[in-house]
């Protein structure tokens, strides 16, 4: 990075490690990619006993994709006793899924989320008739990501593959956020990328779709969160009027434990702009219904209309899962950089998420 850049940063850079020297977690809000989420560092009552390290650590890895035609998303998800995943496309111009599929599985060969968010990633998931992934190595500046399901698991006469990138090179920088866990938990982190650009093809639905020009993110989490977890969450990645890539992420409920932890932003073109605390405004019981976004510091007042929704709701007896994921469209106004710039159509996520775990 450039000096001139680093002057321009409206936040610290990323630390090098989750640990101070001292094993205190270095809670925080950062720009730049964190090389590894070393949680084993942490000491003293950070560090958890091997029972609680099994039961309160989770991790997962999210991926989207969208151009004016489609939205594809995957999530692989380890909580360290079980493991799922899900894949999800949906044609943004006839407004209807091509593809929704969910599965189960264990953590281990089959089910793997690396401690490396972003150069090293790993996240894969592997199940008969299934697999995805994404991947970064350690000196890459793309995101390979790999989608397969045959047409036994989507229940349909047509499979679901997706084969494509996410270029890093020239993009914004990722968010990190170090945040204390309320509650039963101790310690989170979590990297976001949105506003990166896409190449590849999709075929899903028995249609195929071209990535190349598209926008897209991903969510990257990791830590030893409470029992009971419950959030609010928008994502965001598409295009202005004038061809700039955006991108948006917001929460309510989740990594608010500290002032100084907000993962809150807005990317625009090759820059990062934090925003304050989120409000959201919704029907939890007509998710379709249009939904209201806001932040405290008034850079965000958008509405996000619906046009599906993936859910996964499960009773394990040990886990308990309420997960709500609307796809649609978000427009409004985003004020950041001196600049008011209006949205209109740019494809994106909500989730309504409470979990027992």
């Amino acid at each position: 990075m450039t000096l001139e850049r680093e002057r321009e940063a409206l936040l610290p850079f990323a630390p090098a490690s989750v640990a101070s020297t001292e094993g205190e977690p270095r809670f925080g809000t950062y720009q730049g990619e964190l090389p590894e989420v070393d949680l084993p560092r942490l000491l003293g009552k950070w560090a958890p006993g091997r029972t609680t390290r099994l039961l309160k650590r989770k991790r997962w890895h999210y991926t989207f994709v969208a151009t004016q035609e489609v939205a594809a998303l995957f999530a692989v998800v380890d909580l360290g006793y079980t493991a799922n995943a899900f894949a999800v496309a949906v044609d943004l111009q006839e407004k209807r899924p091509l593809c929704d599929v969910s599965f189960l599985g264990v953590p281990g060969p089959l089910a793997e989320v690396s401690d490396k968010p972003g150069a090293g990633l790993v996240a894969a998931f592997r199940t008969l008739g299934g697999r995805m992934s994404v991947k970064r190595g350690e000196s890459d500046e793309r995101y390979q990501v790999e989608v397969d399901v045959s047409r036994m698991r989507t229940q349909s006469l047509q499979s679901f593959q997706w084969n494509g990138e996410l270029l890093v090179a020239g993009g914004p920088p990722a968010l990190t956020v170090i945040a204390p866990v309320e509650g039963d938990g101790l310690v989170n982190v979590t990297q976001k990328r949105s506003g990166l650009l896409a190449f590849g093809s999709l075929e899903a639905g028995g249609r195929r779709f071209r990535l190349d020009g598209g926008v897209g993110g991903m969510d990257y989490t990791q830590g030893y969160l409470a029992r009971h977890t419950a959030w609010r969450w928008a994502f965001a990645a598409g295009r202005l009027a004038d061809g700039t890539p955006v991108g948006l992420n917001l929460v309510e409920g989740f990594n608010e434990g500290a002032t100084q932890a907000n993962e809150n932003a807005v990317w625009l073109g090759d820059r990062l702009y934090p925003v304050g605390r989120a409000r959201f405004e919704y029907d939890a019981k007509e998710l379709l219904d249009p939904w209201r976004l806001t932040t405290e510091d008034g850079a965000v007042d958008l509405r996000f209309k619906p046009i599906y929704v993936h859910r996964e709701e499960r009773n394990l007896r040990l886990v308990v899962s309420h997960f709500a994921q609307p796809v649609g469209f978000f427009e409004g106004t985003l004020r950041v950089g001196g600049q008011e710039l209006k949205l209109s159509n740019v494809p994106g996520v909500t989730e309504d998420q409470d979990m027992l775990w």
